[in-house]
């Protein structure tokens, strides 16, 4: 069955920071995505600046939504489970 393995480590440590891998993958594909549009809007006659005024904001709010996305899809751990709560 053809597919592309788990990272045997997932989090490397550069003195006090983290570095994750999902967080590299995301890093590596907006760089890909710009330098892929940014060639295809050149082809076209398009000025760079008018890539990086959309990509800038795409990417702000491309993170804020996926983890609005990740905490409403798992609040659990945020939150708690509902129902579970004591009462005093």
């Amino acid at each position: 069955m053809a597919s592309i393995p788990s990272p045997t480590q997932a989090v490397w440590h550069l003195g006090p920071l983290p570095v994750r891998a999902c967080a590299l993958c995301i890093v590596a594909g907006i760089f890909v995505c710009v330098a892929l549009t940014l060639r295809r809007w050149r082809a076209r006659g398009g000025r760079d600046e008018d890539v990086w005024d959309v990509a800038f904001w795409a990417i702000i709010f491309g993170i804020i939504g996926g983890r609005l996305y990740h905490v409403i899809t798992d609040g659990e751990k945020y939150f708690g489970r509902a129902g579970t709560q004591s009462m005093p």
